[in-house]
């Protein structure tokens, strides 16, 4: 799935992706545990379920569908997980994706966050 003919992007810039937002990702994830938990941890890290997509499944598996147009359960055959993994891998993603904004080819340092931005 990591083709560009998937998701659009080269290997080298899904590398730089996944170190950018990674963190980012885990921070979020632990705020909400956090929240949810109304409180510090319990167990120790690394204790519980496990996440069935890495973060670079996870991440690869959200512009392919928005580029694709691929249903859930498709990618979830595709990934060998369920159509709620995906879901909820796409819902996780896409707001990373949107905060950190998107590039303008020609014009280095010019990210567009808002549909107003595109017309600015």
């Amino acid at each position: 799935m990591s083709h560009p003919a998937f998701c659009r992007l080269s290997r080298q810039h899904l590398g730089e992706l996944v170190a950018e937002l990674a963190l980012r990702w885990v921070a979020r994830c632990e705020s909400g545990r956090h929240g949810r938990r109304e409180g510090d941890r319990r167990r120790e890290a690394g204790a519980g379920p496990k996440y069935e997509l890495v973060f670079t499944d996870r991440l690869l598996v959200t512009p392919v569908h928005l580029r694709t147009g691929l249903t859930h359960e498709a990618l979830g055959v595709l990934y060998e997980v369920g159509s709620s993994t995906i879901g909820r891998a796409i819902r996780e993603v896409r707001p990373l994706l949107a905060d950190r904004g998107f590039a303008v080819p020609d014009r280095l340092g010019i990210r567009l966050r808002t549909l107003e931005d595109v017309f600015a």
